[in-house]
């Protein structure tokens, strides 16, 4: 799978660009503010549906205007292909894959499977439990369709069970209507931990591999799967019984309070926590070993090559982990946004230049 044009219309400063991408590395270079990163986004939303920088799409819609278009040309099996996604304020968003609408925007998911490695990667070492949930998520969800229609199925079990734990706290519900809902929870959350828990231990291995090359042999991981749920070889009965033990405090707060929407992955280096005992270094070489391991894992699981796409981390890393990781994209069609065109030109590397200037196309070289 390689993309090759991206169309866009309103979307944030683009008023209407055609951007054409190599087949190997393509470097998005200007000054700051110039919409380098609205590229990445656009480039994202063809993989997942959503930005990884608002979930706001209004936001995306160019000042003054009430729309954008967003078109992505790629080959894939020796096809070109096509998908395109509309949207208008006040109505949802569109789909259309190779000229054919679809209902649903997760029917995306696969088809065109990116990597982001940004500035706000770094929240998935040292960011909230939540953080590192929805990267799993996003991950299992471009791999595996049965966890995607798990964790739907899951986040709407939520949704009810908490509007009749609210109903229950106003004395409108009886608390035996929960049980219902709780086996429910149980059955959707026992595939959930079951996923997630097999990619940790999958991650981990790949991580402790790419970390060994990063770290000169200092630094070893290991990935731990959070839960409050007490016996993990017996997934449903532990949950269904963390459920009723704690009946009476959910009523009380109202909210679910256990299960897999409250889970955590760890990531230990050396034994300690890198969340709060790794330094600024050592978090980067985490994030750069747990996206390449990304990376290998959703090409290992879907046969496809996944787009990788760095957002502005080149100059965070030092010359040592840039050689790493132009050693590992090697071969693989990379996206690299930079203000320093100058730098890669001397890197040796063959690499074509795309120059943005306030929402415009100047050079596509």
């Amino acid at each position: 799978m390689k993309i090759k044009r991206l169309h866009l219309k309103n979307f944030r400063n683009y008023k209407e660009e055609n951007i054409f991408f190599s087949k190997g590395i393509s470097l998005i270079y200007g000054d700051n503010a110039q919409g380098k990163t609205n590229i990445i986004e656009a480039l994202y939303i063809f993989a997942t549906g959503k930005s990884h920088r608002t979930s706001n799409m209004n936001e995306l819609v160019m000042y003054g205007e009430q729309f954008f278009n967003l078109l992505l040309e790629f080959e894939d099996n020796n096809y070109t292909q096509k998908i395109e996604i509309k949207f208008e304020k006040g109505k949802r968003k569109e789909l259309f894959i190779n000229e054919i609408k679809k209902e649903r925007l997760s029917d995306l998911l696969g088809i065109v499977p990116s990597v982001l490695f940004a500035p706000e990667s770094l929240l998935s070492i040292k960011g909230s439990p939540g953080e590192r949930r929805k990267l799993l998520d996003i991950v299992l969800c471009l791999v595996n369709k049965k966890y995607l229609l798990s964790l739907q199925k899951y986040n709407r079990i939520m949704k009810n069970k908490n509007i009749l734990l609210k109903q229950i706290q106003m004395k409108k519900q009886k608390p035996e209507a929960l049980n219902v809902w709780n086996e429910s929870q149980a059955k959707a959350g026992e595939s959930i931990i079951k996923e997630r828990k097999l990619l940790i231990e999958s991650l981990e291995s790949s991580m402790n591999r790419l970390l060994l090359g990063i770290s000169d042999g200092q630094e070893n991981i290991r990935l731990k799967y959070k839960t409050s749920i007490a016996d993990e070889n017996n997934v449903y009965e532990s949950i269904l019984n963390t459920l009723d033990i704690n009946m009476e405090k959910e009523i009380e707060q109202g909210s679910c309070l256990y299960g897999p929407h409250r889970d955590d992955m760890e990531i230990d280096v050396n034994n300690k926590n890198s969340r709060v005992y790794c330094s600024q270094g050592q978090q980067r070489s985490v994030a750069l070993a747990l996206n390449i391991a990304i990376l290998e894992e959703i090409e290992q699981r879907t046969g496809k090559t996944p787009l990788l796409l760095l957002d502005d981390v080149m100059s965070e890393l030092d010359e040592k982990r840039q050689k790493y990781l132009f050693d590992i994209i090697n071969g693989k069609q990379t996206i690299i946004t930079t203000t320093e065109k100058t730098k890669f030109k001397e890197s040796g590397k063959d690499i074509s230049y795309i120059h943005i200037k306030n929402g415009m196309v100047l050079d596509n070289e």
